[in-house]
């Protein structure tokens, strides 16, 4: 079965404005390029609707779920959403359509995992929200979209599946959400001393890997193949879902990982040779340049185009039109630019 782009509009342009990480164009600058380069037809693409209330319910607490809905209410108490749900904080501010966005997250990331099942591959790139908790915001997350993909799976009756972490933070709510459940096997590479600062031991159903600041290709690869892939072997998935992390990519503004796009794509897509059913997540990436080239890559591996050796004009008036609030102008390289795996 051919692969499918899952997005929505909503996703196409960031929320967060200022100096917030997230106050870059990912999702809809990927949207862009791939139409420069002629790589999204009609075929492949599918949109999702908001989840329920009561679709969220089944990860998140009701209070918070609520405080969600009624965050841009001009009555709401902005003390309670701080304190009590940490909404409205720097890492997680209030911003317009915010329980809309948020839901179709969820919404999204349900469709991605339904699409899959039909023995084919789905990429959802504004999903990876791996941090949110039942009752709280957290590192920039306010649902918990792989959670739901992952149970959307068990719910069909899938008993073993794994989820992959390659992004540069440790994907925590993801883990403590199954972390008694031995159906799902949680992997996650993360850097060390990084928040937030946990997956330092592994389980029986959750292997954990904190590297060093700096941590390069080769020593991924030797990860990869002495960890990662006798682990996968041995669990024998039914499924698979993959985050992608452009921030472990080095020339990422929040974190301190060296990987390059090639061995980062081929990373991501030799996770899914162990299943037929598999979603790829995006994740974190807070240079813009970096996450839309990766993002691009992978879709254009899942479809079996060749990827240029330059980019044409207009697909590098996409990436020339990126901006990021943290990294400089003069620090933009000229390889970011040009070139999908420079």
């Amino acid at each position: 079965m051919p692969p499918i782009l899952v997005s929505h509009p909503i996703f196409h342009t960031p929320r967060h404005t200022g100096r917030h990480p997230l106050a870059i164009r990912r999702v809809g600058a990927l949207i862009d390029l791939l139409h420069a380069l002629d790589w999204l037809s009609p075929d492949h693409y599918r949109e999702g609707a908001p989840a329920s209330r009561e679709t969220l319910l089944a990860f998140h607490d009701a209070p918070y779920v609520d405080a969600l809905m009624h965050a841009n209410d001009a009555s709401i108490d902005e003390k309670i959403l701080r304190e009590q749900f940490k909404i409205g904080t720097l890492d997680n501010p209030i911003y317009p359509d915010l329980f809309e966005r948020t839901s179709l997250l969820v919404g999204n990331a349900i469709l991605a995992a339904d699409l899959a099942l039909q023995n084919r591959h789905v990429f959802f790139a504004a999903g990876g929200t791996h941090h949110g908790r039942p009752a709280k915001a957290s590192g920039f997350c306010f649902t918990n979209d792989p959670v739901f993909a992952l149970n959307h799976w068990l719910k069909k009756g899938l008993q073993r599946i794994a989820y992959i972490d390659f992004d540069a933070h440790h994907g925590d709510g993801v883990e403590d959400a199954f972390l008694n459940d031995s159906r799902v096997l949680t992997i996650s590479i993360h850097e060390q001393k990084r928040w937030p600062n946990s997956g330092l031991t592994s389980s029986a159903t959750a292997l954990n890997f904190p590297v060093q600041s700096g941590f390069d290709d080769e020593s991924f690869e030797r990860l990869l193949q002495t960890d990662i892939h006798p682990a996968l072997q041995k669990f024998k998935p039914e499924a698979v879902l993959v985050m992608s992390g452009a921030d472990a990519l080095k020339g990422d503004p929040l974190c301190g990982l060296a990987l390059t796009i090639p061995t980062l794509r081929k990373a991501v897509l030799s996770m899914l040779d162990y299943s037929p059913i598999g979603v790829i997540l995006g994740g974190g990436g807070y240079n813009p340049w970096n996450a839309v080239r990766l993002w691009a890559s992978l879709w254009a591996a899942l479809q079996g185009r060749v990827i240029p050796e330059r980019l044409p004009p207009a697909a590098r008036a996409v990436l020339e039109g990126l901006e990021a609030p943290r990294i400089p102008k003069d620090r933009v390289l000229p390889e970011w630019l040009e070139r999908l795996d420079g």
